[in-house]
C-alpha cells in the first residue's frame, strides 16, 4: 500500500513570513493601543496601512536577504553541473513575494469593508420600506435573552426621520444564524416578524451602528 505524501507547507525559512505578519501584527496594535489609548489602532485606518506597509517591507527585506544569502550556484568539481538550492518558500511561494500579496489582499479587504460601511450609511440615512437591520436586541431592548440576542428588524414605515420597525419573532446565539435566513429568503417573509412596532430616529439607527448594536443592512 502506498503512503500519501503531504506536500510541505514550507521549505528552509519560509514559515518566518507568516510568523513575522501575524506576531508584528498584534504586537504594533498592544503597542499602538497602549501609547495612544485603547482601540486606536482599530479607528484610525492610517496606522493600520503604515504598519502595513513597515512590516510588509520588513518581511520583503528579510525574505531576499535569505533567498539571495542561500542560494548561490555551486559546481560540482567532478562533473561541473551547476545546482541551485531551493528558495525558502512558505505554500511554495517565496518569503518576499509574501511581502506584496499580504499588502494586496489586506487592502483590498479594506476597500471592501470601506464600500460596504460607505453603502450601509446610505441606506442608514434614507429608510426605505421594507429594509431588514440586523441588530443584537439584548442592546436595545431590556430584559432581552443576553445569549440568544441577534435578530432582524424590518421597516414598516418612514415619517420625516422617523421609523417603524417590526422585530423578528425569534433570535440566534450567533449571527450565523441570521446569514442563514437570509440565504433561504425568510427574513423577507411578513411571518417572520411579530406585531410589536418599535419607533426610532434615524439619528438613533446611525448610532446604533456606529456601536455595532446594528451590524448590517439588508436591501433589495
Amino acid at each position: 500500500m502506498k503512503e500519501d505524501k503531504m506536500l510541505p507547507i514550507w521549505k528552509g525559512l519560509g514559515w518566518l513570513a507568516p510568523v513575522i505578519f501575524i506576531a508584528a501584527f498584534v504586537d504594533v496594535q498592544m503597542l499602538v493601543d497602549g501609547v495612544m489609548g485603547e482601540d486606536f489602532y482599530q479607528q484610525n485606518r492610517w496606522v493600520k496601512i503604515f504598519s502595513l506597509v513597515a512590516i510588509a517591507l520588513f518581511v520583503g527585506v528579510i525574505g531576499l536577504w535569505l533567498n539571495v544569502r542561500d542560494r548561490i550556484w555551486r559546481v560540482h568539481s567532478e562533473t561541473g553541473k551547476k545546482t541551485r538550492p531551493p528558495a525558502h518558500t512558505f505554500l511554495f511561494l517565496p518569503i518576499e513575494v509574501w511581502a506584496v500579496i499580504v499588502p494586496c489582499v489586506f487592502l483590498a479587504n479594506d476597500y471592501f469593508q470601506q464600500e460596504q460601511e460607505s453603502k450601509t450609511l446610505r441606506y442608514l440615512e434614507t429608510p426605505r420600506v421594507n429594509d431588514v437591520y440586523f441588530v443584537d436586541f439584548s442592546k436595545i431592548f431590556q430584559n432581552e435573552d443576553p445569549i440568544y440576542k441577534y435578530g432582524t428588524m424590518m421597516v414598516i414605515t418612514v415619517e420625516d426621520n422617523q421609523v417603524l420597525l417590526k422585530s423578528s419573532s425569534h433570535a440566534y446565539d450567533g449571527k450565523r444564524g441570521l446569514r442563514k435566513d437570509l440565504k433561504l429568503g425568510e427574513i423577507k417573509d411578513a411571518s417572520y416578524y411579530n406585531n410589536q412596532v418599535t419607533q426610532m430616529s434615524i439619528r438613533e439607527l446611525l448610532s446604533y451602528y456606529k456601536e455595532d448594536t446594528l451590524f448590517a443592512v439588508y436591501r433589495e
